[in-house]
């Protein structure tokens, strides 16, 4: 039999907050499919008239493949496992600080970057969404933290992080289709260099 007070045990409320967002906004947008998406998309003009929640919002937009939420799905399962395992550590104002600043660290980057490389025909990849990005930074947050600060109650084992990184090269050889790689590198690199900055200074 099913066991939810295991399941909850293993999270905060801050993750739970995070994961109730992510679905709902999925399915209000109808998985980036209809006229609410609009609203939910960076847009870096929109942002600077003040729609400053445009700067994270992408995060909690989750899109179909093959006709399926599995992009919902994964990263949900990888936020409650990594958010939870962070909150439990610390508090869940601790894990939305992380979320926050890797969120909108990866979107910029994202954005930015498609902007650079693909120029004129950027309009084709300017939509974009997922908590791939954070759940990155969440993995490399925990591992290097742990590496420089061996007192980090939490430990990531060595294995995830391989298949995380082989996840993360394979997007980037165009095999698994349109995704955000950027979100994914830039947030990775984000949260170690958080991880780094919190061991160090022993204040986090």
């Amino acid at each position: 039999m099913f066991n939810w007070q295991q399941l909850l045990g293993r999270t905060g409320k801050g993750t739970i907050v995070l994961v109730t967002i992510s679905v709902l906004v999925s399915l209000l947008t109808w998985w980036g499919r209809n006229e609410y998406t609009q609203w939910i998309i960076f847009d870096w003009q929109a942002i600077l008239s003040g729609e400053i929640w445009r700067l994270v919002s992408p995060i909690f937009l989750h899109f179909m493949i093959a006709s399926l939420p599995i992009h919902l799905l994964f990263n949900m399962m990888w936020l409650w496992d990594l958010g939870g395992s962070i909150e439990k550590a610390k508090n869940w104002n601790y894990l939305i600080l992380l979320v926050l600043i890797i969120g909108i660290g990866s979107n910029l980057v994202q954005y930015f970057g498609n902007q650079i490389m693909y120029g004129e025909v950027f309009a084709s990849y300017r939509i974009f969404g997922g908590m791939s990005g954070v759940v990155y930074g969440l993995l490399g947050f925990l591992f290097v933290r742990r590496r420089f600060d061996p007192f980090f109650p939490v430990r990531l084992n060595d294995a995830i992080m391989k298949f995380m990184l082989f996840w993360l090269v394979l997007g980037f050889t165009g095999l698994i289709g349109n995704i955000a790689n950027l979100a994914h590198l830039s947030g990775l690199i984000l949260g170690a260099g958080l991880g780094y900055f919190t061991a160090k200074t022993k204040k986090f």
